[in-house]
């Protein structure tokens, strides 16, 4: 949507590609968006050759400002550092050269203040560190300073959140503080949960009569939190009728039903998280909370004010390294762009008012994950009429580095979708063109379900529901399995077993005599404990099933869909496993998937020394050194380098239990049948031949020499290619 204006604006509206800011939120996004509107700035010429505008626009495209928000705030500040006092060749510190200098700068203000014992820093010192180092009141502070920077104005808005603990009237009622009606609220939602989980235990209870009992002793816990519940407008009200008194759970041994163990545990869940609650939240009564809140007042103003002067001190050692940080890129941009007036309000300078008549158009890509800093940066060199907006909340994922969906919501909930003059207008794009029906069918019935505006900034009903807007043909084969219908696997993962020991225990009770009857349930649980496998852990089970779906798929005659021929059978590259998180998952999966033979790449952010073909000749060269280590000496054998099979391994290892693999490696030479005694002889020549390298040969000749030795390098590469070819 945002190409395809930029491009009808350069065309039709004859607006010079050089006066649009295009914003978006990744450098790749920013070239891909250049290589389009020139893909169709040249379509559109070979349509109009003699177009002169058009072909201006080709020389325009290399000038215009298409973007990171980063990159346009450098060149602001470039062209405008003489305003800054800062100087001419300034540079962008990365990250770790920044941190290495907020280290030293925290360290030399704590230095400095234990050394003039300040009153406050001590009291600080007292209370948020322990006897054995003030680590976490230095990390304290760097913490609060990186998450302030989100703001356009830091230092007042931390003043400004310090302030609100700054309570006047000692005596009011704690509910009517902002900390207070927070409380409450929380409480509010536990216990309006709780009552509904028990009124659904209640219900389901009430089939069978024997349980009267347990029901009444439930409806009692119902009372207790519905009547605390409406003493919540008050927190002293609250306070006082805190203290619940949850009944006694019966105890009848003859019924052994076992919806009456399952209520008990349900009851019991309940309850300890509604204790919990209450304890962590009506601890002490108005006077006292205020108390409190004020003592915290006066620990936040030292608080604050020493990370205030950390900030001026760590903006002072960058200036002398002549640095910046990304930080700064922003706050820089918004000191040239805003200045606040003498009422306080804030106004747009000379220098924003410059890049206001030379932009006709600001188009921001990904606009729900913008922050604050960067609104006020775009709406100050804005026309307040010419900023065009793309995002989509349910897409924001970045509120943990202070992205700001709460500005998207506030313009689709306040913008107009009818087209009248004087309106800012809101035009909803709701079709997928990446996804077929059945897709888009589940995707819409899951997420009606389970987002609120609570739980996600907006209420997902049909009027936010994805619609088609691909065109898939029908493949030829009707009788072909194609990718048209939506699968949903679910792994229980929870023991099901103990579920039918106690089903089984209640059909024996039926059966047998009352002397049968009194083997307890422990007893039955010890006998399913000790017959019961060993429980997997969960990713592997999800890895497994992933894996064995993956070889059935492409043993079938499953069709997809290519755009260039149609319908196919479905190769390798047509698979991709998502996952939330790759760092320690992708290695679960990428063993699964190559024990079915089935070729794996991962774009993990695992270090490039973490790989299994660096570890392979990491290991080799462990071993190469002193072969006495068990671990990288098996990994080797175990590789395409040793050769050795796992039951070979075994063999080895039983030569000689005792000692190392090495020496039973060695012992396996003579106790072994002939074809492996060959190949373990070849092997431990190789490793001697090595070892004589090592002081022969510079260490990369050697490393090299291994590689073509083995000629692991050749397999490696091969395999690479293998995958890529066959996908």
């Amino acid at each position: 949507m945002l190409v395809e204006r930029m491009i009808n604006k350069v065309i039709k509206d004859k607006i010079d590609i050089d006066k649009i800011l295009i914003v978006t939120f990744t450098n790749a996004a920013a070239s891909e968006m250049r290589e389009r509107i020139l893909d169709a700035i040249y379509k559109q010429i070979e349509e109009n050759p003699e177009d002169e505008v058009l072909q201006k626009q080709i020389i325009l495209l290399n000038k215009a400002s298409i973007c990171t928000i980063h990159s346009f705030c450098l060149d602001v500040i470039r062209n405008h550092f003489y305003e800054l006092d800062i100087s001419a060749n300034f540079r962008v510190g990365d990250s770790g050269e920044i941190e290495l200098l907020k280290q030293d700068v925290i360290e030399e203000l704590f230095e400095e203040k234990y050394l003039n014992n300040d009153k406050d820093f001590i009291d600080l010192i007292n209370t948020y560190t322990n006897y054995r180092d003030d680590e976490s009141l230095k990390q304290l502070v760097m913490n609060i300073y990186k998450f302030i920077q989100s703001s356009p104005f830091p230092n007042e808005w931390l003043n400004e959140k310090v302030e609100m603990f700054n309570i006047c009237d000692k005596k009011q009622d704690f509910s009517e503080t902002v900390w207070g009606k927070i409380l409450l609220k929380n409480l509010s939602e536990d216990l309006e949960d709780s009552i509904i989980k028990l009124d659904n235990l209640v219900l389901s209870m009430r089939r069978f009569d024997e349980l009267e009992k347990y029901i009444k002793v439930i409806q009692s816990d119902i009372i207790n939190l519905k009547s605390l519940l409406k003493n919540l407008d008050s927190w002293d009200k609250a306070y006082n009728f805190s203290k619940i008194n949850f009944e006694k759970w019966p105890v009848d041994r003859k019924i052994t039903l076992l919806i009456k163990d399952e209520a008990k545990k349900i009851r019991d869940d309940v309850k300890k998280k509604v204790l919990a609650s209450i304890d962590k939240v009506l601890i002490y009564n108005s006077e006292t909370a205020n108390m409190d809140i004020t003592e915290m007042y006066n620990v936040f103003r030292k608080l604050k004010n020493l990370i205030i002067e950390f900030g001026d001190r760590f903006k002072s050692r960058k200036k002398e390294k002549n640095v910046i940080d990304f930080n700064d890129i922003e706050h820089f941009t918004l000191e040239l762009l805003v200045k606040k007036d003498n009422q306080g309000k804030i106004i747009s300078t000379d220098i924003a008012n410059e890049y206001k008549e030379k932009f006709e158009e600001i188009a921001i890509d990904e606009y729900q994950d913008s922050n604050l800093v960067q609104e006020y940066i775009l709406t100050s060199i804005s026309k307040g009429n010419n900023i065009f907006m793309v995002g989509d909340v349910k897409q924001s994922i970045y509120k943990f580095r202070q992205a700001r969906p709460e500005l998207f919501l506030d313009k689709y909930e306040n913008y107009s979708i009818d087209k009248e003059i004087g309106k800012d207008l809101k035009i909803k794009l709701f079709k997928n063109f990446r996804s077929r029906k059945n897709i888009l069918d589940f995707t819409n019935l899951v997420f009606d379900n389970i987002m609120s505006k609570e739980a996600g900034d907006i209420l997902y009903n049909e009027e936010e529901y994805l619609n088609l807007g691909a065109n898939y043909e029908e493949p030829d084969d009707l009788g072909s399995k194609y990718a048209g219908i939506t699968e949903l696997h679910i792994i229980d993962m929870k023991v099901n077993e103990e579920t039918e020991i106690y089903k089984s225990i209640n059909e024996e009770k039926n059966e047998k005599d009352s002397k049968n009857d009194n083997k307890s349930r422990n007893e039955y649980d010890n006998e399913s404990k000790d017959e019961s496998e060993e429980v997997i852990e969960n990713s592997v089970i999800e890895a497994k099933l992933v894996s064995n779906k993956i070889k059935e798929l492409l043993n079938s005659c499953y069709l997809v869909y290519d755009k260039k021929i149609g319908y196919r059978k479905i190769t390798y590259k047509d698979i991709v496993v998502l996952l939330r998180a790759t760092s320690n998952l992708a290695p679960i999966y990428e063993k699964e998937l190559t024990q079915l033979d089935i070729p794996v790449f991962s774009d993990t952010s695992s270090e490039f020394l973490d790989s299994i073909e660096i570890q392979t000749i990491l290991c080799l060269l462990k071993i190469v050194d002193n072969p006495m280590q068990d671990i990288p000496f098996v990994c080797v054998l175990r590789s395409n380098i040793g050769g050795f099979t796992d039951d070979e391994l075994v063999k080895i290892r039983l030569c000689n239990k005792e000692s190392s693999f090495y020496e039973a490696f060695q012992a396996a030479q003579i106790q072994c049948e002939q074809n492996l005694r060959n190949k373990i002889q070849n092997f431990l020549l190789k490793l001697k031949s090595w070892q004589k390298q090592v002081n022969e040969k510079p260490l990369d000749e050697l490393i090299w020499n291994i590689y073509i030795e083995t000629n692991f390098y050749n397999y490696v590469r091969i395999n690479v290619e293998w995958f890529f070819k066959t996908g």
